[in-house]
C-alpha cells in the first residue's frame, strides 16, 4: 500500500532503509503523482536520483544543489565512471535512516516538484511492489 502523507512517507521510508541496511543491499522507491513517475534509489550511504524524470532537469540540478545546504551531511558524490548521464546524480548519505527519509522526502517534493499527496511505495528490483506493508 503507498503512502500518501509526508509523516506516512518518511515513516516508510525510514523502515525500508534500516530494514535494507541490516541486510546489506539496496532499497528502490517508487514516487507516483498523477501520470508522473520518479525513481529513487538508496544502497551503500548512497542516494542514486535521475534528474531526466524532473519537469527541468537544469533546473532539478539547481533545486537539488540548494537543498544540499539544508542537509550539510549529504554530499554530491562523482560516479566511479566517466560514462555516468548527467541526469543521474549520486547524494553521498552519511546519515541515519530517518534523516535519509527526510533527504528523500525533499527531493521528491522540491527536486522532481511531486505535489504533497503523491505516493511513496517500496518497489523491488523488478520495479514492483515489495509489499513493505503499510508504513
Amino acid at each position: 500500500m503507498p503512502a500518501t502523507s509526508p509523516a506516512d512517507r518518511k515513516r516508510l521510508a525510514a523502515r525500508a532503509i534500516a530494514r535494507h541496511r541490516s541486510r546489506d543491499d539496496g532499497v528502490a522507491f517508487r514516487a507516483r503523482a498523477g501520470d508522473r513517475t520518479v525513481r529513487l534509489s538508496y544502497t551503500d550511504r548512497t542516494i542514486a536520483l535521475d534528474l531526466a524524470a524532473a519537469p527541468e532537469p537544469a533546473a532539478a540540478r539547481a533545486t537539488l544543489e540548494e537543498l544540499l545546504g539544508s542537509f550539510p551531511v549529504f554530499k554530491l558524490q562523482q560516479p566511479d565512471t566517466r560514462k555516468a548521464r548527467d541526469e543521474r546524480v549520486y547524494v553521498s548519505a552519511l546519515a541515519d535512516p530517518k534523516h535519509a527519509a527526510d533527504f528523500l522526502e525533499a527531493c521528491c517534493r522540491d527536486v522532481f516538484d511531486l505535489d504533497e499527496g503523491y505516493a511513496l511505495t517500496v518497489v523491488d528490483r523488478d520495479g514492483g511492489d515489495e509489499g513493505a506493508g503499510p508504513p
